[in-house]
Parts: C-alpha cells; sequence; structure tokens
C-alpha cells in the first residue's frame, strides 16, 4: 500500500544518492548531483521516495531523505514550462 503527498511539488531538488546503497541503481547515480524538481511524494512501506524530474524529461525517484530541497527557489516542473 502507498500514499501519495504533494506538498512539496514543485520543490528544486538535487539527489545526493549514496554510493553502495542497494535502494539505487545506474539511473540513480547518473542523476546524483543534478537539479530537478519533486512531482510528489510517495510513502511506501513507511520509506519516503520522490519522484523527481529533470529537465531532460527524465523520472527518477529518491528516498527523501537523500535530496538537498530549495524550497525557496521558483516552484515548478517540466510540465510547467512552455
Amino acid at each position: 500500500m502507498h500514499r501519495h503527498q504533494t506538498p512539496l511539488r514543485g520543490v528544486k531538488a538535487t539527489p545526493k544518492a549514496k554510493p553502495g546503497d542497494p535502494s539505487y541503481g545506474p539511473v540513480n547515480h547518473a542523476y546524483a548531483g543534478k537539479t530537478g524538481h519533486i512531482h510528489e511524494v510517495v510513502e511506501i512501506d513507511g520509506r519516503q521516495l520522490a519522484k523527481v524530474g529533470f529537465d531532460d524529461r527524465k523520472i527518477v525517484y529518491y528516498l527523501l531523505d537523500d535530496l538537498e530541497l530549495d524550497a525557496t527557489a521558483k516552484r515548478g516542473t517540466f510540465h510547467d514550462k512552455d
């Protein structure tokens, strides 16, 4: 069972995937350090995963705790761009 949460939608996020963490694969590590925006947060089995969208329209999931958030930046996702 999972629950969707959207209060962080559009918040600027930079993932910091931990090397060797079995939660992350090659795609997670490829996007680590790049800036994207949160589309939503999903809770699965008590873990909060953020769905992060990047400018190339790629969506990658990260543990919410592994994101550096910048709530002061202009909010938006690639869906909001012209």
